[in-house]
């Protein structure tokens, strides 16, 4: 008899244990994925026509780093391109009555129309 209570009890603290590491881990998870991204600007073309390009570095803690242009008046408002990951982050920049068109050196283009960010 005294076997099946000390067996019990070790399954019941291996289970305790499990509900606490388990509990830690999807706590350190949530704090990860909450932790702010960091920006850099780390191009500015604000051009006399609409829309001003500004190239943004975003460094995630998880997640890697990324690029983002974003075209509007300012470099915190305006319409959002993420960069495709392997693109280069300076595009080229051809502006025309519809929109903006985006060309990188790979061959890749990104059409914005005007809508998007006037």
């Amino acid at each position: 008899m005294a076997t099946n209570v000390s067996g019990c009890l070790v399954k019941m603290l291996v289970f305790l244990l499990g509900v606490v590491m388990g509990t830690g881990l999807t706590a350190v998870a949530g704090v990860l994925l909450f932790i702010p991204d960091r920006t850099t600007v780390i191009s500015v073309d604000p051009t006399s026509t609409a829309p001003g390009v500004y190239v943004k570095k975003v460094d995630r803690v998880v997640g890697g780093t990324y690029y983002e242009i974003w075209l509007g008046p300012s470099p915190d408002r305006g319409h959002v391109v993420t960069v495709p990951a392997g693109w280069e982050h300076d595009p080229q920049r051809e502006t025309t009555g519809d929109g903006m068109r985006l060309k990188f050196d790979n061959g890749g283009e990104i059409f914005v129309p005007k809508a998007s960010y006037s």
